[in-house]
Order: structure tokens, then sequence, then C-alpha cells
């Protein structure tokens, strides 16, 4: 098993090369529509593991990560409908905007703990709704057309937002792998698990959280701007739509929080979920919020926790059961 264990991340690289293959040819076998299917599932499976990053290895519980979905998707349709740029080579700056808006508040919101740092974001995300539901120059209530893309062809758009979608999907998985285990990664477990005794060994507690806000939220909000560059157009009432909380919610605790599979698991039922019951109105969330609350009765680790016990089947083993022990040994040199 130590072997094996030592091995991991050269065949956790092996399963990533083969993954960047599959994504770079599924365009020349996979009709267009269900291109943009994949696309989809693709973005929402990013959002979900945005906020499994925050919530299961950073140990930052927020509700309003809907603010960094929004903020990277109008960065994005701004950014090229005023300066007339090829929205596919700015959109990393969306990452970079999001991440340089979460470095913004998070002095402010830092300084919240637990339920009420949670809430303080989706504060700020309901006050950065209603700034653009009243300019005119951002679109107001109803919302940016992405200009730019009204010339290209439908196939060039739909590949390209593909290969975007495609990478944020695999980064989602085996970037958070790889992360995890890293110095910062080790030093992000030992503060989920204790802040204090994180301090004591050397580590900058604040730095370390702030890092990983940063880092978090900036990837949801590339997420965000595929997601919106995919279907051409974005509105407030859309972009900062509370849902999306609920949306990772359900799939995160379906999965199970702090692992890599879980989400997988969490993103393929929801997307089920929806396929089945989606036309039956209310109907449609009571089974969503069912669902999540009999796995939370039944396994609080979700899904994946379940299987992980019972097989002992553990892929990427990307959650450290102790955090503090291993960042002792590993992060003194982060502070």
């Amino acid at each position: 098993m130590t072997g094996l264990a030592s091995m991991r991340p050269t065949l956790v690289g092996i399963a990533a090369a083969f993954a960047t293959g599959l994504v770079i040819a599924t365009p020349w076998f996979v009709a267009e529509g269900n291109m943009r299917l994949m696309i989809e599932i693709f973005a929402v499976f990013a959002f979900a593991q945005g906020w499994n990053f925050l919530a299961g290895y950073v140990g930052i519980m927020s509700f309003g990560q809907q603010l960094f979905i929004g903020l990277g998707a109008y960065f994005l349709f701004l950014a090229s409908n005023w300066t007339g740029a090829n929205p596919f080579l700015i959109l990393p700056l969306s990452f970079v905007f999001s991440a340089l808006f979460a470095a913004a508040i998070s002095p402010f919101v830092f300084r919240l703990r637990d339920a009420y740092l949670a809430i303080s974001i989706w504060v700020v995300a309901e006050i950065v709704r209603l700034f653009i539901s009243q300019r005119d120059a951002l679109g107001s209530v109803s919302g940016l057309p992405l200009v730019a893309t009204r010339e290209m062809e439908r196939s060039l758009v739909a590949t390209s937002s593909f290969y975007y979608a495609g990478a944020l999907a695999l980064i989602s998985v085996f970037g958070l792998y790889y992360l995890s285990i890293s110095r910062l990664g080790l030093a992000l477990a030992a503060v989920r698990d204790n802040e204090g005794t994180a301090s004591a060994i050397g580590i900058n507690v604040w730095w370390t959280r702030f890092f990983g806000f940063v880092l978090g939220s900036g990837f949801t909000g590339a997420a965000g701007a595929v997601y919106y560059m995919s279907v051409f157009h974005v509105e407030p009432g859309g972009a900062f739509d509370p849902n999306w909380m609920v949306v990772m919610l359900f799939i995160v605790i379906i999965g199970g929080v702090g692992t890599v599979e879980g989400p997988i698991i969490g993103t393929a039922i929801y997307f089920l979920f929806r396929a089945w019951f989606a036309g039956t109105g209310n109907l449609y969330l009571m089974l969503l919020g069912s669902a999540a609350v009999l796995v939370m009765l039944i396994s609080p680790r979700g899904i994946w926790g379940v299987v992980k016990s019972k097989s002992g089947v553990d892929l990427l083993g990307a959650r450290h059961a102790s955090g503090l022990e291993a960042a002792a040994k590993k992060s003194r040199t982060i502070s």
C-alpha cells in the first residue's frame, strides 16, 4: 500500500494526460448540441468544486459564491463589448478580476466568522446585483449580449467554449488533487483543522485563508465567464441568482464535502434529477432538498464517503486526515 501511495501522483498524472486528450478530441465526434450540454455540465461542476474547495479545504463557509459567478461573467462581457476584443482571449482575465475583488473584500468579511461570514458574502452579492440592475451602462435588468460572438461561426464559439469548460473541469479534478498534496494544501488543511495549532507551528493563518479564498473565488469567476459566454447573454437576475448556491450545496453535500470525487458524483446526480423532474415545478425542488437531507442523515460525508468507507477505495486521497501533522513537517515555510 505504501508503494501504491507513493506512485499515486504519477498515476494521477497519467490519468490527467489521458483525460486531457479525451477533451481535446471530443469536438471531433460529438454533435454541437451535445457539446453545449457538456459545457453546462463542466461549468456547473466547476462552480461546485470551487465551493467544495472553500468549504472542505480552506474551511470557509460561503453562501454568496454567486457573487463571483456574476462578476466573472460581467467582466468578460463588458471588457469584450467595450474594447471589441475577442472574448476567448480575455477570458483568463475574468479569473484575475474575480480574484482581485475577493482580495478587496477579504479584510472586511474576514472580520466575521462562521455563519456571519457566510451571509456577509451573500449580502455583497446582492449589493452588486442591485448596483448593476440600476445602471444602464451595465445593461440594467435586461442584461448584456456578447457582441463579438455575432460575427463568429457558431461551431467555433461552441468548440472554444467547450475547451475552456473542459479545462476548468480538468483543473477541478487534477489541479485540486495536486494542490491538496502541495505545501500550500497541507497548510490549508492545517488551518481548516485547527487554526490555533496551525499558528503555533508557524503557519500564517490569515494569509493562508486569504490565498485560499482568493484562489477559489477567482476560479468560480472564470467558470461563470465560461458558462455565460456559451449562452451569449448575461443579466443580473440570473448571474447573481442565489439558486446557484442551492445547486452548489446540493452537489457537494450529495457527493461529499472535502473530496475531489464527491462533486463528480453530485454533478451527475444533479443533472439526472434535472432531466427527469425539471418539468414538475416545485416537486423538482422538493426532491432535490429531500435527497440532500436523506444523504446527510445517512452519511454526513456524502455518497463518496460511504463508498470509500465500505470499499476502502481512495482514488485521489486529496483530503488529509491529519493536516496539522503533515503541515508541521512540510509547511513551516508558509508564514
